[in-house]
């Protein structure tokens, strides 16, 4: 059976393994969702959250809509899971990748952060994690720019060579991790805060090295005229456009649809993130997270063992 250092592999059916056969890329296999989220209540809620905080403590929209963007792929793992090698995987981290500008000017030096989070992340634990990685990426030296001045001052020709070999090695399952554990196309998800540049939202490109399935593009706030669907009455209201593009391989509609609308809902009204997810032993499982694996095989060891005390139980 097919092993990678960074996933599980996924058992699919055989219609799946012809869609695999279909689609090769992801850029052939992207769908685009775009949503206007309301921020009329998550507004007021950072606000709310933020009195009495120190500077280095308050949150900011961005870190909430991540802490929510961590929530719904504890309680939606397929979002989780990427094609390689024609074959499907569950990630074992959760690992979101983002740019972030030294100084918001058209010449400013952009860098990248790779963050992992944890299933039972709240808004408290994701806020210090983000403004530490944010933090290190404008004044300080983080693994990724090392790394970009390090290959970026090879010759052409060896860079040429390492791309090659990084993507014909992904590809086959064998990836170089050392390498691509600091490569954020080799992540969960990449998001791009457009808003921060007073910038509208696009739809971002898939990468086709590496294996992020999901790209999120944040716009800038703005005020629209929305409906209210219960008393049809025209309301303005402070607003984003969120777009995403997703690699229809990882689920169908059925699936990433309501993903996304959970998504949403967690923005509009974040009260829930406040505390870590309940989730059961199956939930976690369903995961597969590498920081839970041994827990994970325990309870697998235990059911297979009671499911043959009971198959010998029957046959007596």
């Amino acid at each position: 059976m097919p092993r990678r250092p960074d996933a599980e592999l996924v058992k699919t059916s055989k219609f799946s393994e012809l869609i695999f056969n279909f689609m090769l890329g992801r850029n052939e296999s992207i769908i685009f969702f775009n949503t206007l989220v309301d921020l009329s209540c998550t507004l007021q809620f950072i606000e709310d959250y933020n009195k009495n905080k120190d500077e280095k403590d308050k949150l900011t929209l961005f870190q909430l809509m991540l802490t929510a963007g961590v929530r719904t792929i504890a309680l939606r793992p397929k979002m989780n899971r990427f094609v390689s090698g024609r074959r499907l995987w569950q990630r074992n981290k959760i690992v979101i990748s983002f740019t972030i500008k030294k100084d918001r000017t058209e010449d400013g030096e952009e860098g990248n952060a790779m963050i992992e989070f944890d299933p039972f992340d709240t808004l408290e634990t994701v806020q210090k994690r983000v403004s530490e990685a944010i933090n290190e990426a404008r004044y300080g030296k983080n693994k990724n720019e090392k790394d970009v001045q390090f290959f970026g001052a090879l010759p052409r020709w060896v860079i040429r060579l390492i791309f090659w070999a990084l993507r014909w090695t992904d590809n086959h399952n064998h990836p170089l991790y050392f390498l691509i554990k600091d490569i954020p196309m080799w992540s969960t998800a990449f998001v791009a805060q457009l808003g921060s540049l007073n910038i509208d939202a696009v739809y971002h490109h898939a990468y086709e090295i590496g294996n992020a399935s999901l790209f999120f593009t944040i716009g800038k706030i703005y005020k629209a005229a929305l409906v209210n669907q219960e008393t049809d009455q025209i309301e303005i209201k402070k607003v984003l456009e969120l777009r995403v593009s997703l690699d229809e391989r990882i689920g169908d509609g059925a699936y990433t649809g309501p993903s996304m609308y959970l998504l949403k809902d967690l923005i509009e009204k974040p009260e829930s993130l406040l505390n870590p997810p309940e989730l059961t032993d199956e939930q976690l499982d369903a995961l597969k997270l590498k920081k839970y694996q041994k827990e994970r095989l325990e309870r697998e060891k235990r059911r297979k063992s009671e499911a043959r005390r009971k198959k010998n139980s029957s046959h007596q």
